[in-house]
């Protein structure tokens, strides 16, 4: 519901406005590095992960711009050593499989120009929400048969900062370097997690 929410109130800003004048759309597709947090709930270790994500920006006034994007990706884990699985049985490995789905949008801020061989300087803030959907599956070591496989959902809401320089490379096209930080957290039977984490990220972008 939450998740919901957010893309309905961010489609609704971005419509309110689209109409302005002098306004102008960008478009970025980025590839993130993400420092992914210890996940308390399902005892996973942090990873390092690479993801896509793509974001859509429109100004509402002078340099200042609304903007929303999307970023998904999956984490697999295996537990088949008797040292890691604690309780479970020595002849069980457990696969898992936890789908990250990020949604985020808010307000930013740039300072130069989105043009050829132009530098710009930009500075967002906002709100995400992260989702994060598990998927365990136990099966028998030797017969390979499966012996429970169960379902769970962890979604926390926060907020979320990016910083980013761009350079405009031909007409409307620029490349982006970025970093920010995406704070979310959610509790489950007394358990907290945190979803988010510091991200870095490469993108290419163009300006409409």
């Amino acid at each position: 519901m939450k998740r919901i929410v957010l893309s309905i109130s961010t489609i609704l800003l971005f419509a309110g406005v689209a109409t302005a004048s002098d306004t102008k759309f960008i478009f970025t597709l980025h590839g993130n590095y993400l420092n992914v947090a210890d996940n308390t709930f399902t005892s996973q270790t942090g990873k390092k992960k690479i993801y896509a994500e793509g974001k859509a920006a429109v100004t509402i006034y002078q340099n200042l711009y609304l903007w929303g994007s999307y970023g998904t990706f999956p984490i697999h884990d295996t537990l088949s050593k008797w040292s890691s699985k604690g309780a479970f049985d020595a002849d069980i490995s457990v696969a898992r499989v936890v789908e990250k789905r990020i949604f985020s949008g808010g307000v930013g801020f740039f300072i130069g120009y989105l043009e050829q061989e132009e530098i710009s300087v930009m500075a967002e803030i906002g709100v995400c929400s992260i989702t994060n959907f598990i998927d365990s599956t136990s099966t028998n070591i030797n017969s390979n048969a499966i012996i429970q496989s169960e379902e769970a959902k962890q979604t926390g809401v926060g907020l979320r900062g990016n910083f980013g320089v761009t350079y405009g490379f031909f007409k409307n096209l620029f490349a982006e370097i970025s970093i920010g930080y995406m704070y979310s957290a959610d509790t489950i039977d007394s358990v907290r997690s945190k979803l988010g984490g510091l991200h870095y990220g490469l993108g290419i972008g163009i300006r409409l």
